[in-house]
């Protein structure tokens, strides 16, 4: 990995792990997507704790798949191999947030 890419990549990692903590501390709803524009009705429906996990954990498996390209090979081409993974958990995101950060 060469020195540009790193200079690039720790700055978005410290921020995505700098924003991760902040949404775990409570103080980051507002950054929340869909969630801080919902209506108090919205939010009612949804465990914000719960919520805050999620995205936080979301946030550090991106910080994770940053970091992938630095350890593959050159032959490996990079988006085959991050996308499908990227696009899993995406989509198990979105069925967490819609079955255990929801209120019963």
């Amino acid at each position: 990995m060469d020195t540009i890419a790193i200079f690039i990549l720790l700055p978005v990692t410290l921020l995505l792990l700098f924003l991760a903590f902040i949404i775990l501390k409570g103080r980051g709803d507002g950054l929340i997507a869909g969630y801080n524009t919902a209506s108090e009705e919205e939010r009612e429906k949804y465990d914000a704790k719960r919520l805050r996990v999620v995205v936080a954990a979301m946030l550090l498996f991106v910080t994770v798949l940053i970091w992938v390209p630095a350890f593959l090979d050159d032959g490996v081409d990079f988006w085959l191999v991050i996308m499908p993974i990227i696009l899993i958990a995406v989509v198990a995101s979105l069925i967490i947030v819609n079955t255990w950060c929801k209120k019963k």
